[in-house]
């Protein structure tokens, strides 16, 4: 035993979201600036896992990973992220995967990203962050379906309506997807596809884009019209948090004079949309992000 660390990137909103043959799914959009660290004290002699700042649910897989293992200790787990909560951006999801990683370090246990969803799953629909990868994911089921790989160099300008979503509850809610839009998803993530086997994000873009736009009938974002026009005008695709609070507008990274771009793509956003703060995640490569 000894102090396990563990950590996992969170998410921007999902490239795509829906269902397809009734089989729920996201493709999952990771942020690696975007981060939850875990540490973990092992205490032989405690039963259960101590944690602070309401981190309930990672405590709660932590329990699980141990009795799977037949450990019969605990310990003291403390996290911090800089992912907000309730906005769509897997906080909780990503705490739950640091925490795992973080006491599987610790008592040296065999962890894959199987298990790792096996007992996410079981806590509350996972976002599909133990993949570093953009991968096409089972969030209710914890199961992947299929792995795309490193996203390409883009650009996204986001911003966070504001309020929180209870994603636990939102996915208790059946979603009235109509067969139109189920051919939609069939659509979206083809294009998914194509832009990571063509190296393309205009196909990725494409993709987010109709995803976004059935969301419009689940949750939908008030701004959805003005960002519609900015995507267009600026020929880029719109992603959003389909559980959650924030959007935003996603350009191909290898653009020429792209900070200009970037520029004035900020400022036409406020204007568009006063009142409303706007986060900037500007992608130069999947290792560098500037904020």
């Amino acid at each position: 035993m000894k102090l396990g660390k563990g950590s996992c990137n969170g998410t921007f909103g999902e490239l795509v979201q829906g269902i397809i043959a009734e089989r729920p799914f996201l493709i999952t959009l990771p942020i690696p600036s975007l981060q939850s660290e875990a540490t973990f004290v092992p205490e032989p002699a405690v039963s259960g896992i101590r944690v602070v700042d309401s981190k309930m649910k990672a405590k709660k897989a932590g329990e699980s990973l141990l009795q799977l293992f037949g450990i019969r200790g605990g310990g003291y787990l403390e996290i911090h992220s800089n992912i907000p909560a309730g906005k769509g951006l897997a906080s909780s999801s990503a705490d739950i995967v640091a925490a795992l990683r973080a006491i599987a370090d610790s008592y040296s246990l065999p962890l894959t990203n199987e298990i790792i969803s096996m007992i996410a799953a079981k806590v509350e629909p996972t976002d599909g962050v133990m993949y570093e990868e953009a991968v096409a994911y089972d969030y209710i089921h914890g199961q992947l379906i299929e792995s795309f790989g490193a996203l390409p160099s883009f650009i996204l300008v986001g911003i966070d309506l504001g309020g929180a979503v209870n994603t636990i509850e939102f996915n208790q809610v059946p979603k009235a997807y109509s067969r139109e839009d189920q051919e939609q998803f069939i659509l979206a993530y083809n294009l998914v596809k194509k832009g990571f086997n063509e190296k393309n994000f205009s196909y990725i873009g494409r993709a987010a884009t109709i995803s976004a736009r059935v969301n419009q009938k689940i949750l939908p974002k008030h701004i959805f019209p003005q960002l519609d026009k900015l995507a267009h005008r600026f020929q880029g695709g719109m992603v959003v948090a389909h559980s959650g609070t924030v959007a935003g507008i996603l350009l191909d990274g290898n653009l020429p004079d792209g900070d200009e771009v970037v520029s004035h793509l900020f400022r036409e956003m406020s204007l568009a949309i006063k009142g409303v703060p706007i986060n900037l995640f500007h992608y130069e490569s999947k290792e560098k992000i500037i904020i």
